[in-house]
C-alpha cells in the first residue's frame, strides 16, 4: 500500500538499538507497562517488540524461474546467510493520524513511562526536552508502506465519532417512547480538607500561604496588576512588600487578611533576574501566546486590559480579607506604597467577592456550591495514602508524583519552595447558561435541576452525581477511572484551585442585566504544561480521549449553531450551546516565589 499523506493516517516504524546488556530488562519493562499508547492522541494501532534475532532465510519448496535467477545472483548458488543482528533492537510500529513528528511529540505525554521504555535504548535523551525527544525517534524512523488501520481514510476522532453515533442510535432505538432521563441520584458532598495533626515536615515558613490552603473564611479579595518601569525602584518596592507576604505557617492562625505576590516571566526579566532561559517554554512565552490552544477558535480576541498590549503584566498582588473594611485598608496602604516607590505602576485591578445563597452556602455565579474537590497534599492534609499527592506537585524543590524533585532543571535559589500560578479571568454568561439548561430541562425527569447537574457533574449543593456523565465539566476536569490508566493517570494532572467570584449575582428568574460577572480562576501547580495546559487542551478543548471526537467541554466551547454536548443516559440528550457560557478575558502565568527567594530579589 502506498505511503499515506501527512494530512491523513499514516504508518510509522521506528527501530531503536537496545543498549548492550539491556534487552532482558527491556522485555521485563514492556510486560509491565500495560497500554501506554492509549494515552497518546491519534493512535489507531501501535505495538512494541524487542528484536534480537532475525528469522533465518529458507528457500521455498516451489518457486518460479525469476525467483531462481534472483537467488543465483544474490547467493551465487550457496545457501542463504543468516540475518544475524549485531545488536538487539526495539521495534515500534504504529498507524497514526497526521505526520510522524506529531505522534513523536505526543509520546512525550507518557513522561516517565516513555523513559521506562526507551531509556533502555542507546542515545535516548529522556522526555524533558521536546526537540531532542522528537529527534531521537525521527532519526530512527524507517519507511513504512503499510497500515494496520481498518479504515485508513478515517482519523481516530472520526472513527470514535462514528462509534459514538452508532451507540447513540442504538440507545435511542432501545429507549423508544420511554422519553426522559430518570431522576438523577447523588452521593455525599466531598469533605473539606482537614489539616493533618502534628508538625508538618514541609517548610511552611518559606511557602506562600495560598499554595497549601485557600482562605475559606476570607469573603473579599482585590488583585492589583503591576508593571515595573525602573529596576532599582522596583527592587526597593519589593524589599518593602516581601516581609508582608503571608506564609503557609501564618495560615494556621486563620489571619483576617493575607497578601501574596506573583511575578511573571516579563516581571522577573524587568527585575534583572538571571537564568530565565532555564524556565519552561510556556512560562517564558506567557499565557497570551498559549491561548490559541487553550481557547480554540477564540484565542486572545476577547481579552481586555490589563492583559492586552505588548508590555504585559509584570506582577500581581493578591489581597484577601474577612470583610471589605479590612480589605480596603490594606489595599489603600499598598496603593500608597506603589505611588511612593516610583518605578512601579498599577495597570489594572480585579475585585472578588464570595457569593452566599440564602441557605448560607457559598456559590459561584451558575449557582453551584463553590470551593470543592481540591486535592490533598501529603505532609499537610489528613487523608488516606491513595488520596494524598506528593507536595512537589505544587511546591518546587520537593518530590513529585514521579519521585523527582519538582523543577530540578530551574534555578534552585529562585524557585526553591515556590509554585507556579495560573491566573485567568473567566467571564460567565449566566443568562446563556440558564437558557441552555431550560432548553433541555424537559428531557430530564428531575427538570432543570437535573439538567444543570448533568452538565456540571454535581448537584447545586455540591453533592457528587452518581454515574457522572463523561460530558460533565467535573469529569472532563478530573476523569478519575473513566480513562485507560485510571486514577494513576488522573492524579498526574490535578491542580490546587484558589478562585473567587467577581461581579454581582444575577438572581434566578431575572433577565440579563448586562453587567460583568464571573470567576477569578487561580490554580497552583508545579508544572504548568503537565497540569493546567494538559487538562485544558487534552480534556477540556478536545473530546477525543473520551470517545467524543471534537466535542469540547460545555464551559470551553465557543458555542454556535452546531456546538452541542451529549449527555448519556437511557435516552441520550444533545444539549445545544448557542453561545459561549464562559469566556476568558485575560490571564497570565506567574511564579509565586518562596519567601526566602522573594527576599533575595530585593
Amino acid at each position: 500500500m502506498p505511503r499515506l499523506p501527512d494530512s491523513g493516517t499514516r504508518s510509522v516504524t521506528v527501530l531503536a538499538r537496545v543498549a548492550d546488556g539491556r534487552a532482558a530488562e527491556l522485555r521485563k519493562a514492556l510486560h509491565g507497562i500495560g497500554t501506554p499508547f492509549a494515552h497518546v492522541p491519534g493512535v489507531h494501532f501501535a505495538r512494541l517488540v524487542v528484536v534480537e534475532h532475525a528469522v533465518a532465510q529458507t528457500r521455498p519448496a516451489v518457486w518460479g524461474r525469476r525467483a531462481r535467477l534472483l537467488d543465483l545472483v544474490v547467493h551465487g548458488g550457496r545457501a542463504p546467510r543468516p540475518d544475524d543482528l549485531p545488536h538487539p533492537y526495539l521495534l515500534m510500529t504504529a498507524t497514526v493520524d497526521g505526520p510522524a513528528e506529531r505522534f513523536f511529540a505526543g509520546l512525550r505525554a507518557l513522561g516517565p513511562e516513555a523513559d521506562a521504555i526507551w531509556g533502555h535504548c542507546a542515545g535516548y535523551p529522556g522526555h524533558e526536552r521536546a526537540e531532542d525527544f522528537v529527534r531521537f525517534f525521527a532519526d530512527r524512523s524507517e519507511r513504512a508502506d503499510y497500515t494496520f488501520g481498518g479504515a485508513p481514510d478515517g482519523t481516530v476522532a472520526e472513527l470514535r465519532d462514528a462509534v459514538a453515533l452508532r451507540r447513540r442510535l442504538a440507545a435511542l432505538a432501545a429507549a423508544g417512547d420511554r422519553g426522559r432521563i430518570p431522576p438523577l441520584t447523588f452521593s455525599a458532598r466531598p469533605p473539606a480538607p482537614v489539616r493533618a495533626p502534628g508538625r508538618s515536615p514541609l517548610p511552611l515558613d518559606d511557602i506562600q500561604g495560598m499554595v497549601l490552603r485557600g482562605y475559606g473564611h476570607h469573603h473579599a479579595a482585590t488583585h492589583l496588576f503591576l508593571r515595573f518601569t525602573d529596576r532599582p525602584a522596583a527592587r526597593a518596592w519589593l524589599a518593602a512588600v516581601a516581609p508582608r507576604v503571608t506564609s503557609a505557617a501564618d495560615v494556621q492562625e486563620r489571619p483576617n487578611r493575607a497578601l501574596h505576590l506573583g511575578l511573571s516571566h516579563d516581571g522577573l526579566a524587568a527585575l534583572g533576574v538571571d537564568g530565565l532561559d532555564r524556565f519552561p517554554e510556556e512560562f517564558r512565552a506567557g499565557m497570551a501566546a498559549r491561548e490559541p490552544a487553550l481557547s480554540p477558535g477564540r484565542a486572545t480576541e476577547p481579552w481586555t486590559a490589563p492583559f492586552t498590549g505588548t508590555e504585559g503584566v509584570h506582577a500581581v498582588l493578591m489581597v484577601s480579607a474577612t470583610n471589605p473594611d479590612i480589605l480596603g485598608a490594606v489595599v489603600r496602604e499598598l496603593r500608597a506604597g506603589v505611588t511612593a516607590a516610583g518605578g512601579v505602576e498599577i495597570t489594572g485591578t480585579s475585585e472578588g467577592r464570595r457569593l452566599r445563597e440564602p441557605g448560607g452556602t457559598f456559590i459561584e455565579h451558575f449557582g453551584f456550591a463553590d470551593g470543592l474537590s481540591t486535592p490533598l497534599v501529603e505532609g499537610y492534609d489528613r487523608g488516606a495514602p491513595e488520596d494524598l499527592l506528593p507536595p512537589g506537585e505544587f511546591v518546587l524543590g520537593l518530590p513529585d508524583v514521579d519521585g523527582d524533585r519538582a523543577g530540578r532543571e530551574l534555578p534552585a535559589d529562585l524557585v526553591r519552595h515556590g509554585s507556579f500560578l495560573v491566573y485567568r479571568k473567566l467571564e460567565q454568561d449566566v443568562a446563556a447558561f440558564r437558557e441552555t439548561v431550560a432548553a433541555v430541562a424537559g428531557h430530564f425527569a428531575g427538570g432543570a435541576g437535573d439538567a444543570a447537574a448533568a452538565l456540571v457533574g454535581r448537584g447545586r449543593d455540591g453533592r457528587t452525581l452518581d454515574g457522572c456523565p463523561v460530558a460533565s465539566h467535573v469529569r472532563r476536569a478530573n476523569p478519575l477511572d473513566t480513562l485507560p490508566g485510571g486514577r494513576k493517570l488522573s492524579r498526574r494532572h490535578l491542580m490546587l484551585r484558589r478562585g473567587i467570584p467577581y461581579g454581582p449575582y444575577l438572581p434566578e428568574g431575572e433577565p440579563d442585566d448586562g453587567r460583568e460577572r464571573g470567576l477569578l480562576f487561580l490554580a497552583v501547580v508545579g508544572d504548568i504544561r503537565r497540569q493546567f495546559e494538559f487538562v485544558q487542551t487534552e480534556w477540556m478543548a478536545d473530546g477525543n480521549v473520551f470517545g467524543r471526537g471534537g466535542e469540547q467541554d460545555v464551559f470551553t466551547t465557543a458555542g454556535g449553531p452546531h456546538a452541542r454536548v451529549l449527555v448519556e443516559g437511557e435516552s441520550p440528550v444533545h444539549v445545544p450551546v448557542r453561545r459561549p457560557l464562559v469566556t476568558c478575558r485575560g490571564g497570565e502565568y506567574f511564579l509565586l516565589p518562596g519567601l526566602a527567594a522573594l527576599r533575595s530579589l530585593t
